[in-house]
């Protein structure tokens, strides 16, 4: 990530046949932040699939990452992954373009990457997507920061929100909230006003400061009341919640759209869905057995996914099974979740990488002892806080899946929560192998 990242991926838009102001056919509404992003986006999918005064509906386009099961969940129309016909068709589509000899791709510099690499290509494959599909919005959310993501090569975006700001990717962001605002900022453009929820205090001035230099304004968005009824979980939902409604109502006043019924707001937030974001289901072997499980991988997000799980665990016996990625500190997010769940009758807790019995999901970046080391060492850490030594360490999501189900599936009929986190890749395996879908 670079500056010159975005020239080099707008010379891709247009070696696959688009000019880079065909996007702001889209009507995009682009979305960054720490935590909370991904609800926000899925808040907007929502709101604006409500009934419109001319008795159709809008043709949604919806770009998120990372996927939970299969990559077509980062590409979908009206709330669904596009199918896996569409999927490879696109995918052809770009890939032959950008192999093909002419016409020539344009360097930005002598080393610039012939091909872009895996998010890149994604981003790419969805703007040409959208085009394709003819979408009326264009709901995208930013992958890395926002100044050098790929997702930013949109000129003229209707307007943009900013989601929680806090501590993460600091190999490519920095190492302070000041510093990391300064990327998420640069998804403001003049022209789109930008709405942001409550930050803290040094990030704040730097999104204002960002906000002048770019000729354009920054409001801060406050939660709604928590009596608002909203379909995705946890408290701290009501945040993205507001900062999707502000998003949503604007974008509808710009671009001169009404909708039919007058609470499409309150229909569009309770029926909101996000999968692996507080998201608990039965199993579908043990009637006992209800899983839990939260992508939450920063401290921050950590927090609301402990406050979340508590406020259900109640007396009944708890199983956390946990891991990190291994660029994150496992420590400080174990701790924090022991902070939240001290009340919580964890009688085990599980470990694993997150490695399962897809093809897709080996981890070609790290090798299988340090994974497992990894995990052992978070077992310890685990085991001190908790004061519990009865931790297993497990090779795969599989083995963790099933070591869970044949200790506790059905003991003397009793009810067991699971709760799953420290990772949404881990989340995703979970969800594929103890569910079978998302």
């Amino acid at each position: 990530l670079n500056e010159y990242s975005i020239p080099e991926f707008a010379s891709f838009v247009e070696k696959i046949g688009h000019k880079v102001a065909d996007l702001d056919r889209l009507n995009v509404i682009h979305v960054t932040g720490t935590k909370g992003k991904g609800s926000t986006c899925a808040f907007v999918n929502s709101l604006l699939s409500s009934d419109l005064e001319s008795g159709r509906r809008l043709k949604i386009g919806l770009f998120t990452s990372p996927h939970l099961i299969e990559v077509r969940e980062r590409i979908q129309i009206n709330g669904q992954p596009i199918s896996s016909d569409k999927f490879a068709k696109y995918f052809y589509q770009v890939y032959n373009a950008l192999k093909a000899e002419e016409p020539k791709l344009r360097k930005v510099m002598p080393e610039s990457p012939d091909m872009p690499m895996y998010f890149r290509f994604l981003t790419l494959m969805a703007y040409h997507t959208f085009l394709q599909e003819s979408v009326d919005v264009a709901i995208m959310e930013v992958g890395v920061g926002g100044e050098y993501d790929s997702t930013n090569v949109i000129q003229k975006p209707v307007v943009c929100g900013i989601a929680s700001l806090g501590i993460d990717h600091q190999g490519s962001l920095g190492n302070t909230v000041e510093e990391i605002a300064w990327h998420k900022a640069g998804i403001m453009k003049q022209g789109a006003p930008a709405y942001s929820v409550e930050q803290p205090d040094g990030a704040l001035r730097v999104l204002e400061e960002r906000a002048k230099e770019r000729h354009t304004t920054i409001e801060i968005i406050h939660p709604l009341d928590h009596s608002v009824e909203l379909g995705i979980p946890g408290e701290h939902q009501a945040i993205n919640a507001a900062l999707a409604v502000k998003l949503c109502q604007e974008w509808a006043a710009r671009t001169n759209t009404r909708f039919a019924n007058g609470s499409w707001i309150a229909d569009g937030l309770r029926t909101a869905r996000w999968p692996g974001r507080s998201q608990t289901f039965a199993s579908p072997r043990h009637a006992n057995i209800s899983y839990n499980v939260d992508g939450a991988h920063t401290v921050e997000s950590m927090a609301a996914c402990g406050k979340w799980f508590a406020s259900m665990a109640a007396d009944v016996p708890c199983v956390l099974v946990f891991n990190a990625a291994h660029e994150r500190n496992a420590r400080a997010l174990l701790e924090t979740l022991w902070s939240e769940t001290k009340k919580c009758k964890f009688v085990a807790a599980v470990f694993c990488p997150n490695l399962s019995n897809r093809v897709d999901s080996v981890n070609f970046t790290v090798e299988n002892d340090e994974e497992l080391k990894q995990q052992k060492e978070s077992a310890k850490i685990w085991s001190e806080l908790s004061g519990n030594s009865d931790t297993t360490v497990c090779a795969t999501i599989n083995k963790a899946v099933e070591h869970v189900e044949s200790r506790f599936g059905e003991q003397s009929g009793a009810k067991v929560n699971i709760l799953v986190a420290g990772s949404l890749h881990l989340v995703g395996g979970f969800l594929d192998a103890a569910k079978g879908s998302i």
